[in-house]
């Protein structure tokens, strides 16, 4: 009877420092999550962008309103690795790109800052549009289940490699100024298994412009000198939690310890009223 009296005690002190820990963080001012914008490419780094845990899945339609704030690169004349062709400034081609992901999905918000629209070609790379390299596996090699080359155009168009595709959900909203392109990639296009915090892949985006019909009439790459076959020279795109999510998660956990400490007291006193022969 002692023994369990002194677990129980135990059990309800660890619950009682969770819970004075939790307030006293939750009473701090609540954690900032910054937006980094790309710095101007200096040799020899190796770029990255946050993919932040989305506990409530985008709805992918183009509008970006749903996304929370979270990291994000800045892709223009001036931050690209490659950069072919006349840019005049931000609002003639710039994107701001951000991710996101869950345990089955891979999302990108895509905002492009593009004064003049065209989609008339044939061959989708010939047109304004993205490109998004992807080396899931993140073993820099360009040819596996994992690698993946997805073009999306300003009009709607979706290749992998320039081969049409079905695989990916993809959605393309105009707006005055540009257009704005929101993805979701399955997970199991990337990776043999669930993702978890931490885990890198290869990455990198390509923007094209082209303003008077025809061939495009300029090029920009965030990181690499091509969004498809030299994916050693890719960026990284890191997986991370926010952390107002892992709060949320402790405090989530804080609750289930509580709950079980109540039970256990229920089934002591159950005990207790127990006559022992």
């Amino acid at each position: 009877m002692k023994r369990v009296v002194v677990i129980l005690v135990l059990v309800m002190a660890a619950a009682v420092i969770g819970i004075q820990v939790l307030g006293a963080s939750t009473k701090e001012s609540p954690p900032t999550v910054i937006i980094h914008p790309a710095p101007a490419y200096q040799a020899f780094s190796t770029r990255s962008l946050h993919s932040v845990r989305m506990l409530t899945p985008p709805t992918v339609d183009g509008d970006l309103s749903d996304w929370p704030v979270n990291d994000s690169i800045d892709v223009n004349r001036n931050t690209a690795f490659t950069f072919s062709g006349r840019i005049d400034g931000t609002a003639d081609l710039s994107a701001i790109v951000r991710s996101g992901w869950d345990d089955t999905t891979l999302y990108f918000a895509i905002r492009v800052r593009d004064d003049i629209v065209v989609t008339d070609s044939t061959d989708v790379w010939r047109d304004d549009g993205v490109e998004i390299g992807l080396d899931g596996v993140h073993d820099e090699y360009a040819w596996g289940f994992d690698d993946h080359q997805y073009t999306i155009v300003a009009e709607g168009r979706t290749t992998d490699r320039a081969v049409p595709t079905t695989d990916i959900g993809t959605a393309v909203l105009a707006y005055a100024g540009g257009y704005s392109i929101e993805v979701a990639i399955p997970m199991s296009q990337l990776l043999p298994g669930v993702p978890i915090s931490a885990t890198i892949m290869g990455f990198t985006i390509g923007i094209h412009d082209d303003d008077d019909g025809g061939n495009w009439d300029a090029y920009l790459i965030w990181e690499g000198t091509n969004t498809s076959s030299l994916v050693e020279q890719f960026g990284d795109l890191v997986f991370v939690d926010r952390p107002e999510d892992r709060l949320a998660a402790l405090e989530a956990r804080i609750v289930q310890l509580e709950r079980q400490v109540r039970e256990l007291l229920i089934i002591l006193t159950e005990f207790e009223q127990l006559t022992l022969p």
